[in-house]
């Protein structure tokens, strides 16, 4: 899977990504890791310390930039993890192939919000490029994402706002199906509907974006936007 890079990367780019650290719990001698099942090398990798000590730096920048004004961005605890590649290990610390986004559950000024992190492998096991996805509880997927955020811009750049380095994405809210959803046996919505809200601050103010997701059939997703 390819995606693209999101709008908000621009106001993100000029802040340095962390590598993840090296400091993932040693391997019993008797089960070294390149012999461990694969689902269970994983589990400690994505628990290791320097793996969320990562994760956590990432996810408090993320909340700081939609949220500038609260002094105070704790972690608290991981909401879900999504895998859209396996992720496959050889000899070295790091997956050698994988992408998964890990959302983390934050306490931003004592309201609960969420940050959510694409991590993909590199195929020479150097530590993983980690990017911000759409803060809060968007139930799309990345490239996606990036479509949606196309079609904001454009809207946005009709009311004047064009300097995207005053775009800020604040939240996403996952409203009410329209149409219940159904997953065929690999968990791909292949029916169904609901809507989205995303906020954003955009050239001074708050816009809300209403969201219409709908299943093309096929296991993608159609969607429209209305700022």
């Amino acid at each position: 899977m390819r995606f693209g890079p999101l709008a908000l990367a621009l106001v993100l780019a000029a802040a340095a990504q962390p590598a993840l650290a090296q400091n993932v719990p040693d391997q019993p001698a008797q089960a070294p890791a390149a012999s461990q099942d694969p689902a269970q090398r994983f589990q400690a990798y994505v628990t290791s310390d320097g793996y969320k000590s990562s994760i956590g730096q990432l996810a408090i920048m993320g909340d700081t930039i939609s949220a500038p004004d609260c002094k105070e961005h704790k972690p608290q605890e991981r909401a879900s993890m999504t895998i859209y590649g396996a992720p496959h290990f050889e000899a070295g610390v790091h997956p050698v192939s994988g992408l998964w986004v890990d959302r983390i559950k934050m306490n931003r000024c004592g309201a609960t919000t969420f940050q959510n992190v694409l991590i993909q492998a590199q195929k020479d096991g150097q530590p993983p490029r980690m990017a911000l996805m759409m803060p809060g509880s968007t139930q799309s997927n990345p490239p996606m994402q990036n479509l949606v955020m196309k079609d904001v811009l454009e809207g946005l750049a009709k009311n004047k706002c064009t300097d995207q380095t005053q775009i800020v994405p604040v939240d996403t809210k996952r409203d009410k199906e329209t149409k219940p959803l159904k997953l065929d046996n690999k968990g791909m919505i292949v029916e169904g509907a609901w809507k989205e809200t995303w906020t954003f601050k955009a050239c001074g103010k708050t816009v809300n974006a209403t969201v219409d997701f709908t299943s093309d059939g096929k296991g993608g997703l159609n969607h429209k936007v209305k700022l």
